[in-house]
C-alpha cells in the first residue's frame, strides 16, 4: 500500500507540465502547483493574492455526503484559516491525474492524510487512540480559471471509496515538518512566475 508523503503532492501536475506546451495552459498548471504547495505548507494567505485568484472566488466542496460552499473571499479566507489553524493542512494526492484546457484544470485523484488515532477525522472508526492511520478516498474536481486566475474549486468525492489503514508512526508529519519538507519545491514555483504568466491573458 502506498503511504502519503507530502513530497509527492506535485507529481501529478509535474507530469502534466512535462507534456503540455500551450503557454496559457502551462500557466494554469503552474498556478495549481503553487497553490497546492502553499496550502500544505500553511502559507494560505499567499493563495489569496490577486495574481493567484479572482476577487470573488467560489468553492463547492463535497465530502461524505456533506457539501461546503464558500461564496466570496471572506468565506474562502475563513476556510483556509480554519484548516491551517487546526493543523489539518498536511494532506494531498497519493495518485493524481491532471488535465488542462482553456476552461481550467481537471483532476482525478486518490487523496490522503495521515493522522493519529485520536484525531477527530477518525471519530466513529474502529481505531486505537495511540495508533497512526492513513485516511484515503477518491475524488474528481474542476478548477476553473479566468484570465489566468483561479475562479474556484469544485470537488466531488467518491463516498464509497473512503478507507482507513493503519500505518507506521514514521508516516505522521506535523505542519512544521511539512513546511520544511516543501520549502525547496515552493522555491521552484515563485510568485514572480505567476505574475509574469498573467501577461499571456492580456489582449
Amino acid at each position: 500500500m502506498k503511504v502519503f508523503d507530502v513530497r509527492g503532492i506535485t507529481a501529478g501536475v509535474d507530469a502534466a507540465l512535462a507534456v503540455v506546451d500551450d503557454p496559457r495552459h502551462r500557466h494554469m498548471l503552474k498556478n495549481y502547483r503553487r497553490h497546492a504547495l502553499l496550502e500544505v505548507s500553511g502559507h494560505w494567505e499567499d493563495i489569496l493574492t490577486p495574481a493567484m485568484i479572482v476577487d470573488h472566488p467560489v468553492y463547492r466542496l463535497t465530502e461524505r455526503g456533506r457539501t461546503l460552499v464558500c461564496d466570496g473571499m471572506d468565506e474562502v479566507r475563513k476556510f483556509y484559516s480554519d484548516i491551517v489553524g487546526q493543523g489539518a493542512n498536511v494532506f494531498g494526492a497519493l495518485e493524481e491525474k491532471v488535465a488542462v484546457s482553456d476552461h481550467g484544470i481537471f483532476i482525478e485523484a486518490v487523496f490522503a492524510q495521515v493522522v493519529r488515532g485520536d484525531d477527530a477525522a477518525l471519530a466513529g472508526e474502529d481505531v486505537r487512540p495511540d495508533g497512526t492511520y492513513q485516511i484515503s478516498h477518491r475524488f474528481a474536481a474542476t478548477w476553473p480559471y479566468r484570465d489566468g486566475r483561479l475562479v474556484g474549486e469544485f470537488i466531488y468525492d467518491d463516498t464509497g471509496s473512503w478507507r482507513v489503514d493503519e500505518v507506521d508512526a514514521s508516516a505522521l508529519m506535523s505542519p512544521a515538518q511539512a513546511r520544511e519538507a516543501l520549502a525547496p519545491y515552493l522555491e521552484q514555483s515563485p510568485l514572480s512566475e505567476i505574475e509574469d504568466g498573467l501577461r499571456l491573458f492580456k489582449d
